[in-house]
Order: C-alpha cells, then structure tokens, then sequence
C-alpha cells in the first residue's frame, strides 16, 4: 500500500527528463479563473480558458491557472478539484482589490479583475520588462530564480526594498479532464476541463534563488501535466513574472 500511495502522489518521479522553463523578460499573462462544478454559469468561462490550449502565445505569453472554489460545494455536489487554499486565495485577491464579494466565474489577470467584453477579447500583452523568471526541473527537484530589470521604477521594483522577501509559488495543472456531474445545478452535465490546479507550494527568499521539491498531487485521471511558477509578493498575491510549460 506504501508502494501504491507513492506512485499514486509521484506519478512521474521516475521518468520526468530534465526541463528548463525561462520566461521573456517582458511580464506574462497570468489568467486566473476562479469557478467551481457546481456552479451553473460557469461552463462559458471554463470553455474560454480551454480554448488557451490551441493558442500559439501559450506559455509565450498566456499562462492559464483554473482554480475550483469550495464554497458551492453545499448546493448538492462536491466539486472533486475544489479545495479551501482556492477560496482563499481569491479571498486575497478581494482584499487586495478592495472586493466586497467574491463570486464564480471570476477571472483574475495578473492579480487584477477582469472582464471579457462583449466581443470576447483576451487579456491584452503588457509590454513591461519585469525580469526573467527561470525554473529548473530535475525530477521532485525544483531550482528558481528571478533576475529582476534593473531599470524598473522604485514603486514597480519588486525590490524596492534591500532584501525584500519574495514568494515562489509551484503549480501542478492537469489537462484532459472530465467529469459527469450528477447532482446540484448541474445534475446530468458533462464537463471538460484545462489548467486545472492539481497542487501548489509556496516558498519565501529574500535573495531570488529557491531550492524546492515538487508539491505532491493527484492527477485525477489528467491527461497531460504542466508547471506553472510565479514570484508575487508578501502583501500581494497577484504575480511580478510568472512562467510555465508542458512537463515531458
């Protein structure tokens, strides 16, 4: 049974290849879409961050992150991906945002809300140079770390103080994913899922290096996996630069 629940958490450890993510020094796009199973208006926005996956700026400049919530798990059923550390996240965000309230689907870009217009526009490219984001991957081992522009204005500078803490945060996504669901709003629905957040460290450096292990997960039957890696931080969960990519 040890043996299983291993292979089960570390399906990967013993075959991942060595793999570098290094993102442009321009900053990324972060879409963070915060929505749950049993909510009934959230299949649009979770067919919108799908559709991510056939984007030619995928990882170039788009990073997609579907985060379940927990807080409709009451209305009948229980949102397999959902977990506590989502809502609370985007409780974090509200605050930030000064949000009186938090709702699905709601889509966060690059820590800020956002909307789709009537015409269904993506998130527009930012064209500041913020650093370069590098991530290491050699098995459960994960090496960081952020080279921050130097010319950045000192309010911007995610250094601005000597020494200032920064957060890495390491994601796990799932693709290919589905779901019957078989009760609630949604009772009889088929779903597809993306970027779905299987699991996710933090760690803190007050010197832009991280040495970290992979957060263990559950792939809950996804087809393919990818790293998602963001530096953000103390007071601000919103990202400085962020990176990703496919594991091999």
């Amino acid at each position: 049974m040890a043996i299983f629940s291993l292979a089960f958490f570390f399906p990967f450890s013993q075959v991942v290849q060595a793999q570098s993510f290094t993102s442009e020094s321009e900053k990324a796009i972060l879409i963070e879409l915060y929505t749950s199973q049993g909510c009934s208006s959230c299949p649009p926005a979770e067919a919108y961050l799908n559709t991510f996956k056939q984007n030619s700026l995928l990882w170039k400049k788009y990073i997609p992150l579907a985060l379940h919530v927990d807080y409709w798990d009451y209305l009948g059923w229980k949102d397999r991906f959902a977990s506590a550390e989502n809502t609370a996240r985007q409780r974090q965000y509200a605050k930030v945002n000064s949000q009186h309230t938090i709702y699905t689907p709601g889509f966060f870009v690059n820590g800020r809300p956002w909307r789709r217009s009537f015409y269904h526009r993506s998130p527009e490219v930012e064209k500041q140079d913020v650093g370069i984001l590098k991530i290491n991957l050699q098995g459960q081992k994960v090496k960081a770390s952020f080279s921050p522009v130097a010319s950045l204005p000192m309010s911007d500078s995610p250094v601005s103080n000597s020494g200032e803490t920064l957060i890495l945060n390491v994601a796990i996504t799932g693709m290919g994913l589905k779901t019957e669901i078989e009760a609630g709003e949604r009772e009889g629905s088929h779903t597809r899922h993306e970027f779905i957040l299987l699991n996710r460290t933090q760690h803190k450096s007050s010197n832009l290096n991280w040495t970290l292990q992979l957060p263990r997960f559950d792939k809950k039957g996804a087809h393919q996996l990818a790293l998602i890696a963001w530096v953000s931080k103390q007071n601000d969960p919103g990202p400085i630069q962020a990176v990703g990519g496919y594991i091999k």
